[in-house]
């Protein structure tokens, strides 16, 4: 199954393109270029509306899942890890996938679940000293 992402690279009022994510092609849309992308694809998705940013870190599905998550500019619905609101956690989220390509790792090669626990920390619902723990994988914790 494919995913669309639509993009909209021009204009005042709203924006919207890939900061991480290889797609198969793009495709012509009446708004502006669509991403396609397959079934298990890892994509950053920025939306830019007046001042206010919005960044979508998903993964695309195979097939249908009832717990699927609806993004704006995405059909069909994706498995959404995380998401974060501010300019500034936007810049967080761009350095990290910078800091894991420069050393070799593929973000799309990573679990759901490391992502997942970048929203959390990203998100500020863990106290200082629950951090680490939280970014540590359960298998690695004696």
């Amino acid at each position: 199954m494919n995913t669309g992402v639509q993009l909209r690279l021009a204009g005042d009022v709203l924006r919207s393109e890939l900061l991480f994510g290889a797609p198969q092609r793009t495709v012509a849309g009446q708004l502006g270029p669509v991403a396609l992308f397959c079934g298990g694809a890892l994509v950053a998705y920025r939306v830019r509306h007046h001042r206010r940013t919005r960044l979508f870190v998903f993964r695309t599905l195979t097939g249908n899942d009832q717990l699927a998550t609806g993004l704006p500019g995405v059909h069909p619905r994706v498995r959404l890890l995380f998401d974060v609101r501010t300019a500034a956690r936007v810049r967080l989220v761009r350095r990290l996938f910078s800091y894991l390509v420069q050393n070799g790792r593929d973000p799309g090669d990573l679990p759901d679940g490391f992502y997942v626990r970048v929203g959390v920390v990203l998100g500020g619902r863990l106290p200082t000293h629950k951090i680490l723990r939280s970014l540590l994988s359960s298998e690695s914790t004696p």
